[in-house]
């Protein structure tokens, strides 16, 4: 099975280096991996390190922004399923391999959403983040329930005639855009019950600017008086839904992700250090949800 996995860069070259490292990684055993980085005019050094790396296919070009890029990238990939992974996300040993055989094991399957681990610059735990099949009630609420780092879909939802791209006007919620309109023409999604990535929060991520919490208020101020007289029995059905499934709980686990070299400026990866959560935690500071 072919991936292609669209990174879309712009002046993170320490991080986008293990993030190609975690991609690269995942080669072999029956699954074929097309990293395409879309590169918006990096002035860091990225664009020298990508012409090192023939098992990248780097371009460079302007563009409108992330959504902009991811769906340049998308047009440009070829393979089978795609998948986005921003320059401070990784995928977890094994990933593609778990993911491959969940598509074939699941013909009926569009879209997966696997779990997250949360970390801060230096890689530490900080929570996790178990994805949640989005229902059409939450999507209308504006709420993003799976991380964009651990999401797959077949080739046909951004291929094929009529295929839904990312609408670049949304500058921090297009994800969620996105998944609302796949979600309206009936695309399916399950949920992968394992950890698939790790995602850097750092105090800087586009998903907790004013940005997107602009475009969150514009969302939900286009709800209808019914809709946002709904919305605590949308919530409670959620919650309820999450409960059921186990999202509140997590034993204790290891997990192994590409370091930055604290002997380099620009952050080379050397090799991925295993690191243990005795005590998990779903709940991510600064986030309401």
């Amino acid at each position: 099975m072919k991936f292609t996995v669209v990174t879309p860069s712009f002046g993170q070259l320490a991080f986008l280096r293990l993030n190609a490292a975690s991609i690269a990684e995942q080669r072999g055993d029956g699954v074929e991996v097309e990293h395409i980085i879309q590169d918006g005019g990096s002035k860091d050094g990225t664009r020298d390190w990508l012409t090192t790396r023939p098992d990248i296919r780097g371009i460079a070009e302007s563009d409108e922004g992330m959504y902009d890029a991811i769906n340049r990238g998308i047009i440009k990939g070829s393979g089978e399923i795609f998948s986005w992974l921003n320059c401070d996300e990784q995928y977890l040993p094994g990933t593609l391999v778990a993911v491959r055989d969940f598509f074939n094991a699941h013909p009926e399957a569009d879209m997966v959403a696997g779990d997250t681990i949360v970390v801060d610059a230096t890689g530490e735990y900080m929570c996790h983040r178990k994805a949640v099949v989005p229902t059409t009630g939450i999507l209308r609420l504006g709420r993003t329930p799976v991380q964009s780092s651990s999401l797959f879909f077949r080739a046909k939802l951004v291929k094929e005639p009529n295929a839904i791209l990312f609408d670049p006007q949304w500058k921090a919620m297009g994800d969620w855009a996105w998944l609302r309109d796949q979600n309206a023409r009936g695309a399916r999604m399950i949920r992968i019950p394992r950890f698939l990535s790790s995602f850097v929060d750092d105090g800087g991520n586009l998903g907790m600017s004013l940005r997107a919490i602009n475009e969150t208020r514009a969302v939900y101020g286009a709800l209808t008086p019914l809709q946002r007289a709904t919305e605590p029995i949308v919530r409670g059905a959620d919650y309820l839904r999450k409960f059921l499934d186990g999202y509140y709980s997590q034993k204790p686990f290891d997990y192994a992700i590409f370091d930055l070299d604290p002997a380099s400026s620009t952050g080379v990866a050397a090799k991925r250090r295993s690191r243990h959560v005795a005590t998990p935690t779903f709940r991510w500071k600064g986030r309401k949800h």
